[in-house]
């Protein structure tokens, strides 16, 4: 405990100078969370992603990338499976989600733009676009009903095409001579769906399996259930699958799509570069300072041990306050970013802060310190028994 007052009343006796350390680790470590939370809110809509509490996907997939993980086929009989869930007193929404990327014109079939198709059971999850009005609930196609032929898309789709509420809209899978398209008519747009700015229609989700070959099996990407005491149901359904809550998806996100992971390695260690170097240049400092009094605590007996636990604890407390300062940062600083990115590209990013980021931020910070004040303490001469007089 005497170490620890004695590194404190350290601190505070050059309180500007550990001020400003602390800022600039936070500093550091609010860029990284700030620079990987982009990454992530790019790749998904946040807001949807934060009315989730699990996500049912496939092991071995890049399927949470609705563009890269397009291609697969991941889930069968999902609409039996739905309706197994619903049974259970625990989930209160669940929807399958098929991705896939379609091509689509408005009048001219010599005119089509490739666009991303997101299938899901309308009114099955009150977020959006399961929420969106317009749309009939449920699946009708699926279970032998009429085809609803609507469509609810993002402003990125309507300003591509040029389309608004009520126009008629055509989706398929190819194009040229082997083209059969679906007509679709335009029931709402939205603006909380972009998948990074790209074209979104959604659609009912059998009508995309119908249009892009997965009807038969019933297939789907992924499964989105809300309900926070779901876990054991969903783990017992599902044993071959990866099921995932919300720190675990954000985790599975940043390690299954590398540019997310480069970018979270890359800030990271500069991050823990930034601070070592910034705790490094305080504690030299501080040492030369108090070379002084260690020499007459090395005169009275106190250990070379004990002096050097006080330099440690320092840099701890040093790093800890610089990472509790990068995440208050962060945290504040994710609506002015927000705001500047809307500005400077033309749509909302949202940054997804998920808690996990914050609390990786903050051990970056402390892993800083802790090394810093090892190395810092190896290092250290012995105390010059001449300055204590």
């Amino acid at each position: 405990m005497t170490y620890l007052k004695m590194s404190l009343k350290n601190l505070y006796r050059r309180r500007y100078r550990t001020l400003f350390t602390m800022t600039a680790i936070g500093v550091a470590i609010a860029l990284m969370i700030l620079l990987t939370s982009v990454s992530l809110g790019l790749k998904e809509n946040s807001d949807a992603s934060g009315s989730i509490d699990f996500w049912v996907v496939p092991a071995d997939s890049d399927i949470l990338d609705p563009v890269l993980g397009s291609g697969q086929t991941m889930l069968g009989d999902v609409h039996s499976e739905i309706e197994t869930l619903f049974l259970d007193p625990g989930v209160k929404g669940a929807s399958p989600v098929l991705n896939r990327v379609v091509y689509a014109y408005a009048n001219d079939p010599n005119e089509t733009s490739v666009v991303l198709a997101m299938g899901v059971i309308p009114g099955a999850i009150d977020i959006m676009p399961f929420a969106a009005s317009g749309f009939t609930g449920g699946d009708p196609y699926f279970f032998g009903g009429g085809w609803t032929d609507e469509a609810v898309i993002n402003r990125q789709m309507a300003a591509l095409l040029g389309l608004g509420v009520g126009d008629r809209l055509n989706l398929d899978i190819s194009t040229g001579i082997f083209a059969s398209p679906k007509g679709f008519r335009v029931v709402n747009i939205i603006d909380t769906v972009d998948y990074s700015g790209i074209p979104v229609v959604v659609i009912h989700l059998s009508e995309l399996q119908y249009i892009t070959g997965n009807l038969e099996g019933d297939r789907a990407d992924q499964i989105l259930v809300e309900g926070p005491d779901a876990g054991p149901l969903l783990e017992k359904l599902y044993p071959d699958h990866l099921v995932l809550s919300g720190s675990e998806y954000t985790a599975f996100k940043i390690v299954s799509d590398k540019r997310i992971l480069a970018t979270a390695a890359a800030t990271a260690l500069v991050s823990f570069i930034l601070g070592m170097l910034f705790i490094g240049t305080t504690m030299v400092m501080s040492v030369s300072e108090l070379e002084g009094d260690m020499a007459v605590m090395s005169a009275i007996g106190i250990s070379r041990i004990s002096i050097l636990k006080s330099v440690f604890y320092e840099s701890l407390f040093l790093s800890a306050g610089g990472g509790l300062i990068g995440v208050l940062l962060a945290v504040v600083g994710k609506v002015f970013l927000n705001n500047m990115l809307t500005r400077v590209i033309g749509f909302n990013v949202s940054p997804a802060i998920d808690p996990m980021l914050l609390v990786g931020g903050f051990i970056v910070s402390v892993c800083a310190g802790i090394f810093t004040g090892i190395m810092v303490a190896l290092l250290m001469k012995r105390p010059d028994m001449t300055r204590a007089f």
